[in-house]
């Protein structure tokens, strides 16, 4: 049975200095610490640095218990791994990516001296057109 490992084209960027999401207003509004003033969104491309959150499943019907998901951006040379849940799940949580330079190699191995490697998948994060989201595109050969 051939396995592999899915990676969700949902990134969601974090925002470094903010601890919520600001609910936007479009006029001022009066708080405990006087009134505040509304700002558009941060633009994506002016701060192509983010942290994001990673998330996906190994598309499997039973996964095996501990099997390990890595993951190497090899854009900026640095390598993550979590354990995926009993159904399959992973998140690589506050990954350090620049939107506008990066390749993500993703695979998995199940534990045990025959435990299966899954194919190694390629990803590449990108600012979308509206300067507020982040696309993930598959690459059919690495990047």
């Amino acid at each position: 049975m051939i396995f592999r490992a899915i990676l969700v084209a949902a990134l969601v960027v974090l925002s470094a200095c903010n601890t919520h999401l600001p609910t936007r207003t479009d006029r001022p509004f009066t708080g405990q610490f006087g009134i505040s003033v509304p700002v558009p969104p941060p633009s994506l491309k002016a701060a192509p640095v983010q942290y994001v959150d990673i998330q996906g499943n190994l598309d499997a019907e039973e996964p095996t218990a501990d099997t390990r998901v890595f993951m190497y951006d090899r854009s900026g040379a640095r390598g993550f791994f979590v354990y995926a849940d009993q159904y399959g799940e992973f998140g690589f949580d506050a990954v350090k990516l620049d939107l506008t330079d990066n390749c993500l190699e993703v695979w998995f191995e199940e534990p045990g001296p025959k435990g299966q490697v899954s194919q190694h998948r390629f990803y590449v994060a990108d600012i979308d057109e509206d300067d507020k989201t982040v696309v993930t595109m598959e690459q059919i050969d690495e990047c």
